[in-house]
C-alpha cells in the first residue's frame, strides 16, 4: 500500500499547490508593445505582396486576391495609427 502512494506522489496524480500570491504580467515584462516594429512589418508586407502582383499569372483571379489583401492589410494598418493616435493617455 505504500509503494502504491508512493508511485502516486511520483506519477504526479496528487499535486500540492501552494498558495502563490498573484502575479502580474507587468511585473515580468510582458506589456510591451511594439510601436515601430508592427506597423513596419505591416508595410513591408504591402510591397512584398505588391512585387508578387509582378509576376506571371494565367489568369487575374490570383491578381485580384493579392490586391484585396494589400487592399486589406493597409486600411488595417491605417486605422491601427488613428487609434494609436486618438487613444487616451495614462
Amino acid at each position: 500500500m505504500a509503494d502504491q502512494n508512493a508511485l502516486q506522489k511520483a506519477s504526479g496524480s496528487e499535486v500540492e499547490h501552494a498558495d502563490v500570491p498573484h502575479e502580474r504580467p507587468e511585473d515580468w515584462g510582458w506589456h510591451h508593445t511594439f510601436k515601430v516594429g508592427g506597423p513596419l512589418a505591416g508595410w513591408l508586407s504591402v510591397a512584398i505582396i505588391g512585387l508578387m502582383l509582378t509576376t506571371t499569372h494565367y489568369n487575374h483571379a490570383g491578381s485580384l486576391a493579392l490586391v484585396i489583401m494589400m487592399v486589406l492589410i493597409a486600411i488595417g494598418l491605417i486605422a491601427m495609427r488613428q487609434i494609436r493616435r486618438n487613444q487616451w493617455r495614462d
